[in-house]
């Protein structure tokens, strides 16, 4: 009989390859067990990172609310509010009728301002481009503003649609006047079947858009770029000016 038909020998063969076999085994499941830790990990800080993200665009959410009551209260305030006041104090004063009548005029041009910044009158009936026009007109006193329109299909889009879009443009004009030291302001709107596209370009000092830290403007923008479920694109270098590129498929609405 050979040595190797020895049933010592291929016993302990046999031994041999089961240990060798398990060792791999639990070589491969180690190795199998890091991996899906890892991934788990990876997927926690995944979920982990966008529960913050999402946490913190809902206190941007919270802060520009504040901050819009607030700008509205001003306006009542300081603007409405000390007109009448003028009025009233003047009535008392045996102020003319048709003086009176002037300063009532402008408090009722007032109160429509502050209206139609709160939600723009027909708002439904009014497609996006007039309602931008609207928008623009009281802002081009303090800046000149060159708009373009290209749009090659009819406008129906929700209420809804309009208000976020016409909310962006307000953002971005109003970060304009407060940082960019612009004088000029192109803004571009195009509406096809494939969606619209909207384009604001100043021509202020611009900024790194590398070493930026996210505001309350640009969380604003991006939380509304959510809610539209848009994409956005901020181009800008220093003494370079800025553009702001939004698109914002209307297929589904």
């Amino acid at each position: 009989m050979e040595k190797w038909q020895d049933p010592q020998v291929i016993a302990l063969w046999i031994g041999i390859a089961l240990m060798l076999f398990f060792t791999i085994l639990i070589f491969v499941i180690k190795i199998a067990h890091a991996g899906y830790k890892k991934m788990t990990e990876a997927n926690l800080r995944e979920a982990q990172t966008k529960l913050e993200h999402q946490k913190k665009l809902l206190e941007t959410n919270l802060k520009a609310q504040e901050e819009e009551r607030m700008r509205i209260a001003s306006d009542l305030h300081d603007s409405l509010v000390g007109k009448l006041t003028t009025i009233r104090m003047q009535g008392q004063m045996g102020l003319p009728l048709n003086e009176i009548d002037r300063l009532l005029g402008e408090s009722i041009t007032e109160a429509r301002r502050i209206s139609h910044d709160l939600t723009p009158p027909l708002l439904e009936y009014t497609s996006l481009s007039e309602l931008i026009d609207e928008q623009i007109t009281p802002w081009q006193k303090k800046l000149e503003i060159d708009y373009n329109t290209d749009v090659r299909v009819e406008d129906n889009l929700p209420a809804n649609i309009k208000i976020q879009v016409l909310r962006v443009l307000q953002e971005l004009i109003t970060n304009t006047i407060k940082h960019a030291e612009a004088n000029t302001i192109c803004i571009n709107l195009r509406h096809t079947t494939q969606g619209l596209a909207l384009i604001v370009k100043d021509n202020g000092k611009g900024f790194d858009t590398t070493v930026l830290k996210k505001g309350l403007g640009l969380h604003s923008l991006e939380m509304r770029m959510q809610y539209l479920n848009a994409t956005y694109k901020v181009i800008s270098a220093p003494g370079k000016g800025t553009k702001t590129i939004i698109a914002v498929s209307t297929k589904n609405v």
